[in-house]
């Protein structure tokens, strides 16, 4: 028995028919199609049973919900249910492979069952085809997800046969209820001793706090006061819209070195670009910029258990800046900023938090905040959520077909009706948004904004490396066009600042902060 952490058990307190709480990818493999590819990936599949845990692990709630649930092993798995084959209609679109994903994302996963499920979607127009998995959030976070990968797919055209053999699992019968409640108050007896050993570490963390404590509170009081309301911010269906795109890798690395910046600054900046030019179509930019929740994993090197390790971080977007340069600088401070907070509270952090009967509270508010629509009137802490992380750099393969892309998907809730999530493969960088259908209508058109405003970015950039360039950047809050005409041009028309010709020796950039 294997007690979920209350960052698992979260994701199934929050869970309700428009916010079902599973993550996914969506992984697209070059054609041809291999004869009987269903099958073999199925027979992929079965082999490994027995080696990923998430494939027979089910929940169990507790009794009177006094405590999170557990994970009990389950020896019987329904097969046609967890392993499905989909033939998209002709001509096999791009278009109609997102919006099938989109329909099943929409579904939630049976509780009774392990909570994941993979399908293969055959009929791509070029004569590839696709995998589309969902897996529950309670049951990895997105680092969690990458070590699972070489159970899914294979790291090579032609591996080697599996020679780990099978290690059958006793058919579960579970606890009993004396067992699961003296288990609940074992655990939170435990959690009081964990609490007073910690002390040391918290007082060293709020020492560490102390020494900081104008800029950490300025900067967190101004982040909740200063969100701005976006049509994103409101209570969602459970419809959903699907968009991709995908940059070079490489190219994505040049532009960060060159402006001095991470690659997940510069992925925040084309959001922002991108954002900023679907909020401006539509005539819903706001004058403040943009709160992105930046989500953070606490995990130490070589961690690879099957949970949940990430808090979030926040970050302003620079979506009141119109050109990619100074937008990329000030969100290159800005993270700096949010990150400086996040070191000095990190000691203090934690993923486990046990109280009794925290189940029925906490889906209590839950199903209140769903009820009630508090999304629509409370302030928002943050516009959209924006995360990144590192993929594999090998090609991943089915029965000898390499993948040629690789989306993640993650959850839209209520008060954030998308969600953007990145992820590095092989040479690229793969973008997988989501969101409500209704309230972010047309989603792939910031899915290709998201490619648009990288290009501009690497334009501005190259432009700047000539000798005749010379560089202010300006990093302060700039002022939104107030008319839509006026924002539009200011959306599509951002240059950067380049003068002319110079005679002479070239002399560094000249660059002003204020």
């Amino acid at each position: 028995m294997n007690r979920l952490s209350a960052v698992d058990a979260l994701f199934l307190y929050l869970e309700t028919p428009e916010t079902p709480m599973h993550v996914g990818s969506l992984t697209i493999f070059a054609p041809p199609t291999p004869k009987d590819v269903f099958r073999r990936f199925r027979d992929h599949t079965v082999a490994r049973l027995d080696l990923l845990p998430s494939y027979r692990r089910r929940i169990r709630t507790m009794p009177l919900g006094i405590d999170h649930p557990v994970w009990v092993d389950e020896d019987e798995i329904d097969l046609d249910y967890h392993i499905r084959h989909v033939v998209l209609p002709r001509p096999g679109t791009m278009e109609q492979l997102r919006s099938m994903v989109a329909r099943r994302h929409m579904i939630q996963l049976d509780r009774a069952r392990p909570l994941w499920q993979y399908y293969l979607i055959e009929g791509l127009e070029d004569g590839g085809f696709a995998v589309y998995v969902k897996i529950h959030h309670s049951d990895m976070d997105g680092v969690a997800g990458i070590t699972t990968l070489p159970f899914v797919y294979d790291f090579a055209a032609d591996p080697p046969p599996l020679n780990t053999p099978p290690v059958r699992i006793a058919k579960a019968e579970g606890p009993d209820v004396p067992a699961l409640i003296g288990t609940a108050f074992a655990d939170f007896l435990r959690q009081g001793v964990r609490v007073l050993t910690s002390v040391p570490t918290t007082v060293r963390t709020l020492a560490k706090i102390g020494r900081q404590p104008v800029r950490d509170i300025r900067y967190l009081l101004d982040a909740v006061s200063a969100t701005p309301r976006t049509i994103f911010n409101t209570s969602i269906s459970r419809l959903r819209g699907v968009g991709t795109s995908s940059l070079s890798l490489a190219d994505v690395k040049a532009v960060a070195k060159a402006r001095h910046a991470t690659i997940n600054d510069v992925v925040l900046a084309i959001c922002a670009g991108a954002l900023r030019r679907y909020l401006t179509d539509r005539d819903a930019l706001p004058d403040k910029p943009l709160m992105a929740g930046v989500p953070i994993s606490l995990r130490e090197p070589g961690d690879t258990r099957m949970n949940n390790q990430v808090v979030f971080s926040l970050c302003r977007l620079a979506t009141d800046v119109a050109d990619p340069l100074q937008r990329l600088a000030a969100i290159v401070a800005a993270a700096q900023q949010a990150k400086g907070v996040f070191l000095d509270v990190k000691g203090a952090v934690t993923t486990d938090i046990s109280f009794l009967w925290a189940p029925v509270l906490l889906s209590g508010l839950s199903r209140m905040w769903r009820m009630t629509g508090a999304a629509d009137v409370l302030p928002p802490v943050v516009n959209v959520v924006i995360s990144n992380v590192p993929g594999p750099r090998t090609p991943m393969y089915i029965a000898g077909a390499p993948a040629v892309h690789y989306f993640p998907l993650s959850i839209p809730f209520h008060g954030g009706a998308l969600n953007i999530t990145v992820e590095s493969y092989v040479d690229k960088l793969e973008f997988g948004l989501l969101a409500c259908r209704l309230t972010v209508p047309r989603v792939q058109v910031i899915a290709d904004y998201l490619v648009a405003e990288f290009d501009l970015l690497k334009r501005a950039t190259d432009a700047l490396a000539r000798p005749e360039a010379i560089e202010t950047i300006e990093i302060a809050a700039g002022r939104s066009p107030k008319t839509r005409a006026d924002r539009q041009l200011a959306a599509k028309s951002s240059k950067p600042l380049i003068a002319g010709p110079r005679s002479g020796k070239r002399k560094p950039a000249k660059r002003t902060a204020r």
